[in-house]
């Protein structure tokens, strides 16, 4: 009876898996359309964004130093919001 209860919950926790990542998934869709869209809001250029998100990513700064990085880009923070909004 031990061994039916084992696999009843290994069977629950994998659906519940399942179900966590799709809900996931939707959540935080955000395709190409929506960063131009929003690049677009704020003015900013893609190529003026992967110099954000490569700030971002670099390992060798602090986090103070990032922030004050990105607080020096025109529109750095309200888009990294914006970003975040879509994704959250």
């Amino acid at each position: 009876m031990d061994n039916k209860w084992k696999k009843k919950a290994a069977q629950a926790q994998k659906e519940t898996d399942a179900e966590l990542a799709q809900e996931m998934g939707a959540l935080s869709s955000f395709n190409p359309s929506e960063l131009t869209k929003l690049l677009g809001e704020h003015d900013m250029s893609n190529k003026e964004f992967d110099q954000l998100i490569k700030l971002v990513k670099d390992h060798t700064k602090s986090n103070n130093d990032k922030a004050k990085a990105i607080g020096n880009i025109q529109n750095g923070v309200e888009i990294l919001v914006g970003v975040l909004g879509k994704l959250l």
